[in-house]
């Protein structure tokens, strides 16, 4: 189920720092409120915070994005002192709700709230849309955070490490590997510099796990090396990224551009950084993104001992291309991303070696091993998403030759909200998605004719507890079933504690993925912030 993921990673969000070309529909938002209107409705609070430096690093974070109206404010009657961060305001509810929804695409969940805040006093509430120095700057702590002084050089380092423990409850099928409780720690720290008036920056974000069980989940890779020049229609960045493409839930079709990291989650949501040369056209008709890719990363497997595996397992060491240039072909993308409206639309187009490898058997060797072949494909594709009120309405897929026969698969749905239920500050969203492969019984996936039910509870806390719960039903096969249960909750400033299981069923021996049918697990991840 690859996205059944809530986005969003505390204050390390370095895939969109400097994006303003994802957040200019945010703040056409902000300003649709009328200029003489003294007070707005609604807000989006991003995040609460006993640091005020760590709430003053979030507001300078989505600065960073081009938001003009950002504040910080202490929240009055909470013990812990807690300052949140607001986005807004915004007059109507569904303006809030849009702004909320391409936040959280952004990187930053939060939630919706009346503005002004009970308690505050009037001069923390009342609104600037463009607040000169003076009074950007005053000392009072509810008051907006003043913007970082033109011509300074901003430099921090910050990161998390995570420690991981995955219980399997089911014996092994393969006899080596392992059983019962794998443990990992995994560290993944960030440097960002920022100067020449927020037009330029460096961002650096190296990722290492060690796994007490399988060598090859043990590794390290670059998530970002990256340089960033801004200009007011441009932008350019030049080293090793991660990016996002798509809307939905359970699969990820579109989001090309990294390799998956499959040995960190079997979601697809991690993903290896991706060496490349994007150059970013900022037009009133959409942006549209050049992409130059030299260096092909290889899909990472679970090894002989890991679980979460095929059977036999994926042999790395004998992976081949088509292309003779094997990774060093240079891959080449164009995207097209406009919000029309309630609308947000990307279009793209992919040419070279796939990020998905066809597996091969092998039964050369001793014993039979799966190798990877890389295809060089053409991938056409389209993200749509519209929201109308509480309703997100979600669309991606593409079209790919290469390999194979031309084949086409998409996945497209909806999340409704119902907000403040039994009359408590509590969302829940109920999700419905379809997936679709036209290979039917011969994709290499177990969602090519499927069905994913699912929900989402926001308990809209300073905590930011979250719970997501999901199951994708084969149609041909309803006793196949893949289910999902995530939730998360923030402890204290730094910490975060993230629970996870997954139940897999009607998986049979002879299936691609038969190899998973024992490794149901459950998993607890204990993050610390800094």
């Amino acid at each position: 189920m690859g996205g059944m993921v809530a986005r969003g990673k505390e204050e390390t969000m370095t895939e969109h720092l400097g994006r303003r070309r994802l957040t200019i529909a945010l703040a056409g938002l902000l300003l649709l409120a009328p200029a003489g209107a003294a007070l707005a409705d609604y807000v989006v609070q991003v995040g609460a915070f006993t640091s005020a430096d760590n709430a003053a690093r979030v507001v300078k974070r989505l600065r960073g994005l081009g938001l003009a109206e950002i504040r910080q404010v202490t929240l009055p009657g909470m013990e812990p002192r807690l300052h949140a961060v607001l986005v807004g305001p915004v007059e109507e509810l569904d303006l809030a709700r849009r702004l909320q929804n391409r936040l959280a695409n952004a990187g930053w969940p939060g939630f919706v709230r009346d503005y002004p805040l009970p308690g505050l006093p009037p001069a923390a509430t009342t609104p600037s849309r463009n607040p000169p120095p003076a009074a950007a700057s005053r000392p009072t702590p509810p008051a907006p955070s003043p913007p970082p002084q033109r011509g300074t050089t901003v430099s921090e380092w910050s990161g998390h490490v995570a420690l991981e423990a995955r219980l399997f409850p089911h014996d092994a099928l393969a006899p080596r590997q392992h059983d019962g409780l794998n443990l990992s720690v995994a560290l993944e720290p960030e440097y960002y510099r920022e100067w020449d008036h927020g037009r330029q920056s460096f961002t650096f974000v190296p990722f290492l796990r060690l796994d007490n069980q399988d060598p090859e989940r043990s590794h390290a890779d670059i998530r970002e090396l990256t340089w960033l020049k801004a200009a007011d229609d441009w932008e350019l960045r030049v080293g090793i990224r991660k990016l996002f493409w798509g809307v939905t839930e359970s699969v990820h079709l579109v989001d090309i551009i990294n390799q998956v990291d499959l040995v960190e989650n079997i979601d697809t949501e991690d993903r290896l950084g991706q060496p490349m040369v994007n150059l970013a056209l900022i037009r009133d008709w959409g942006t549209l993104d050049l992409f130059l890719l030299p260096g092909f990363r290889e899909r990472t497997f679970a090894g002989r001992e890991g679980r979460l595996r095929t059977i036999p397992y994926v042999d790395t060491s004998r992976t081949e291309y088509e292309s003779a240039a094997g990774r060093r072909h240079v891959d080449a993308a164009i995207r097209w991303s406009h919000s029309l409206g309630d609308w947000d639309i990307g279009l793209a187009h992919f040419y070279g070696t796939s990020r998905e490898p066809t597996l091969r058997l092998d039964s050369s060797a001793s014993s039979p091993v799966l190798t990877p072949y890389y295809p060089i494909i053409n991938q056409t594709s389209l993200d749509l998403q519209a929201t109308l009120g509480n309703w997100l309405w979600k669309l991606e897929g593409y079209s790919r030759s290469g390999q194979g026969d031309r084949y086409t698969a998409a996945a497209g749905g909806f999340e409704y909200t119902f907000v403040g239920i039994f009359d408590t500050v509590l969302d829940l969203g109920v999700i419905g998605e379809y997936l679709f492969d036209d290979r039917n019984n011969d994709a290499p996936t177990l969602f090519e004719d499927d069905l994913m039910l699912g929900m989402r509870l926001a308990l809209n806390d300073v905590q930011s507890s979250e719970l997501l719960f999901g199951v994708v039903v084969d149609r041909d096969d309803r006793r196949q079933r893949f289910y999902n249960l995530e939730a998360s909750r923030r402890l204290g400033d730094r910490w975060k504690l993230s629970l996870e299981a997954r139940v897999f069923t009607g998986l049979k021996a002879g299936d691609l993925f038969g190899g998973l049918r024992n490794d149901d697990y459950l998993q607890a991840e204990m993050a610390y912030f800094f």
